[in-house]
């Protein structure tokens, strides 16, 4: 184990017994990024919300907003997100599992992520055929990779054509909220305008 990850296994290890936070869905197996806060994290969460928005919103006249967590597609085809956000993966040909290529390829060959997040699909599937890189649970053959959203994709109302997705950053509400916000204000440029909230990001 490298001393990378024996750090972050000890503050965890940490963390989760003074009540910081723990592993969510733990008597169902736990699923990977999905933590709840617990007592101790709630607070400290809070306190550094509070911070946060002492400091931007009342020291420098920021207004704050909160904008819905769920925007429909539309939003995120007129910003890009549609056709950027979204990242090469692997799927093992023997067992099924899936494997995002950045960490495939970062922990097999000691690359940078950055190395890696300049790739293609086809550089990809050299790199991985050259080295002869295999599915680090079962040894088995690679497939192509190909891309997968990095957001979560949902349907609102009872219409499947109704596509929206959880915002996987907290601006593009700040952004269409803007417009409305200095007018409501009556304030005059420059004008900023700040939130506090969750995004949903499928990594």
């Amino acid at each position: 184990m490298n001393s990378k990850v024996d750090k972050y296994e000890k503050v965890f290890k940490l963390a989760k017994s003074r009540g910081f936070f723990w592993e969510a869905f733990e008597i169902y197996g736990g699923v990977g990024g999905f933590l709840d806060f617990g007592p101790l994290g709630v607070l400290l969460k809070r306190r550094i919300s509070d911070m946060w928005i002492k400091w931007f919103v009342k020291n420098e006249g920021f207004v704050e907003v909160e904008t819905p967590i769920v925007n429909p597609e539309v939003v995120f085809k007129a910003s890009g997100h549609i056709d950027s956000f979204k990242e090469p993966a692997f799927k093992c040909l023997k067992c099924d599992r899936r494997f995002r290529a950045d960490h495939l390829v970062e922990e097999a060959l000691g690359l940078s992520s950055i190395e890696v997040e300049n790739m293609d699909l086809k550089t990809l599937q050299k790199l991985v055929s050259d080295k002869g890189l295999k599915c680090p649970e079962c040894g088995g053959e690679l497939g192509e990779p190909y891309y997968f959203t990095t957001m979560f994709k949902t349907f609102i109302g009872p219409y499947m054509e109704n596509v929206g997705y959880g915002r996987p950053e907290a601006a593009q509400g700040m952004f269409l909220a803007f417009k409305r916000a200095l007018e409501l204000k009556r304030r005059k440029l420059p004008f900023a305008i700040a939130q506090v909230g969750k995004v949903l990001r499928n990594e």
